[in-house]
Order: C-alpha cells, then structure tokens, then sequence
C-alpha cells in the first residue's frame, strides 16, 4: 500500500505540471456584485494602506512587539482588515466571514444581502471580528464562526439568533482534546462531524462529533505548535479544506504548498502538490460531483480550477492589484451550484463573482 501511495503521489505532481490556462481562465467577471446597503462594508470603512506602505508598518511592528511579544507569550498572526473567508449553503446562500461590523453577511446569488449578524455577545464574549478566520455552514443552515485568537470556534443557529455550541476553550491554547490554539479552518460533514484545521499555534486537523467530542486527530506528534512536518499526516500549518460528494476532505497544508486528501474518517489517500502555487483556501462545491474544486492562490494572486482526480490545473485567472478581476491577499473562495465561483480578498476588502464565459446568468 505504501508503494501505491507513492507512485499516486508522483504521478499527481507530474500531472499537475501540464500548462495552464491563461487570460481570463473561460470565467468573466459579474460587474457590481455584490450591492452591499447604505452604511454596510466589508474590513474597514476606509481603505488600507498600499502593499509598500503596509511592508513598512509591518517590518516597523515587527521591530518594536517581538520582543514584549515574547515576553509574554501572547505572539500570533497579525490581523488584516477584510474578509477572511467564505462558505455556501446548501441552497446557494454565501456567507460572508467579515473583519467589520457585522462579523457575518449573507448573499444570495444575486448579490443582495438577506442577512447578516453575530456581533452580539456569544456564550459570555462578543465576537471580536478582527480575529475572525472564516468559517462554515452546515446541512442544516447552523454558522460556525472560527474566532481564530480566542481559540474557539461557536456554533450559531440559521438566524445566528441563539448559541449552540463552543469548540475549544475561550480564550485558553493548547493541543488537548478540549483546546485549540489558533484554529484555522472547518468544515461539517453531512452527519454533524466536524473537521477543524487547528493550525495557526498547532498543527494538526482534528474531528469532532457533531456534538463537539473529540473523535481522533492526525498530526505529527502530538500535533503541537512545534510539531511540524512534511510527511504524509503531517502539517505545517494546515489552513483550510474543501469536502466533495464522497465526503473525502481536501485540506490545505498551507506552508507545505500542498493539499492532502483524507477520508471522512480521517484516513489518509494521498496528496496534490502542484508547482509554484502557494494555496489558501479551496472550494467545491456543496453537491461535490462535477469533479473540480477551485483554490484561491496567494502566488500571483490568482484563482485556479483543479481537476479532482490527479490534481490538474485546467484554467487561472487573476493577478495582484486592486482591478477588476484583481486580488490582495485572495483568502477565500467558494462554487455555487451552477457554477459560478465567488472570491474575497482580506486587503481588497471585495467579494467578486465570476461565472463561465459562456453562462448568461
């Protein structure tokens, strides 16, 4: 079986080379989509700074917090200013995971909000939107908030009215079975299971009941902050995944530059490694059976459709910059059921909706 594994893995990264699609990647972009209400915004109410300007603030905090950072072991990502994530419901619903106000705002298709919420106090804690990092929608139209710097993730019911549920220990790290340390992606399978990618701190993906026990994990070691790898079931920092019709999870191991794909039970099939990609998120889409997923790519800023079976990239489109059909740190990404695909960047502080050249919709 080993042998097997191995040779799969080498013939997907000699598939994946094949040259991609270039120009717009047969996909077009919807124009003023979506139309946001008077008052509402995604991130910050005025724009952040340009990239060079934000290198120096950075290189500048770096300088000045490292140390009193470390002193007080309480160091993390820095935050940014947008939309740090995406999710779709089972009828076509984006969710919008949002560094602003409202910490969540939904769309449909249409680009017309029909919701939006969680910004009051959740289980004794006001969601702090800034320390947000995406999160998801179940079969049943629950919102799972992950509040990355809290280490916890919330689940809220399909008003996102009343609290359900808490993953992880507020405001509390660690690699127990009852603690996150900067968790970073999930998602739900169709029998409540959950599957966390607790990676910004720890590196190791876990699953959960759908009542929130702890089930098994995989990782190297025990799947601590120093626990990091590069062999099969091993992460450096695994960031976000995907699910397709069989329920098979396709995870992002983000600083490995590569997907590893697991059943829903957490037992490894194999990997996807394509070259000079830096992947963040993946989508597929909730019915999961055309056979493709779309990752949103921080080399180049750029969108690519995958195909599931060897790992292919069949087309790409974007570039960096803050144009129509740019990006600035695309951090998000999902399909809906026809097709079209919708993107966010967190520096770009935009949702764009791209559908297939030739649609009409």
């Amino acid at each position: 079986m080993r042998r097997i594994s191995l040779l799969t893995g080498a013939l997907v990264s000699a598939l994946s080379l094949a040259p991609l699609a270039q120009g717009d990647g047969g996909y077009r972009l919807v124009p003023n989509w979506p139309t946001l209400p008077a008052g509402m915004y995604f991130g910050l109410k005025d724009a952040p700074p340009p990239p060079a300007e934000r290198e120096a603030q950075a290189a500048a905090r770096r300088a000045m917090g490292g140390q009193r950072a470390a002193q007080s072991g309480t160091g993390g990502p820095t935050n940014q200013p947008g939309i740090s994530g995406l999710a779709i419901s089972k009828d076509d619903l984006i969710y919008v995971f949002n560094r602003g106000p409202k910490p969540v705002m939904v769309f449909n298709t249409a680009g017309q909000m029909v919701m939006a919420g969680a910004d009051q106090d959740i289980n004794g804690k006001a969601i702090n939107p800034s320390w947000q990092h995406s999160g998801a929608v179940d079969w049943e139209g629950n919102v799972y908030i992950i509040e990355r710097d809290a280490h916890r993730i919330v689940k809220l019911s399909p008003k996102m009215d009343r609290f359900l549920m808490q993953i992880g220990t507020t405001m509390e790290k660690g690699n127990g079975p009852d603690h996150l340390d900067l968790p970073s992606g999930i998602a739900v399978l169709k029998s409540g299971n959950i599957v966390v990618t607790d990676g910004y701190g720890n590196n190791r993906v876990i699953l959960f009941s759908k009542d929130g026990k702890f089930i098994k994990q995989v990782g190297k070691g025990s799947g601590g902050p120093g626990d990091k790898g590069t062999g099969v079931g091993e992460w450096t920092l695994p960031h976000k995944l995907a699910v397709d019709a069989q329920e098979n999870l396709y995870i992002i191991d983000r600083e490995n530059k590569r997907l590893q794909v697991y059943d829903k039970d957490l037992n490894h099939l194999r990997e996807i490694k394509n070259e000079k990609w830096y992947p963040w998120d993946i989508g597929i889409s909730r019915k999961g059976d055309d056979g493709f997923a779309y990752i949103a790519d921080h080399e180049g800023e750029r969108v690519h459709k995958m195909q599931l079976s060897d790992g292919r990239l069949v087309a790409t489109w974007g570039s960096q910059g803050l144009g129509p059909g740019q990006f600035d740190w695309v951090h998000g990404i999902v399909v809906d059921s026809h097709g079209a695909v919708y993107a966010a960047d967190t520096y770009g502080q935009r949702l764009q909706k791209f559908v297939p050249s030739s649609s009409s919709r």
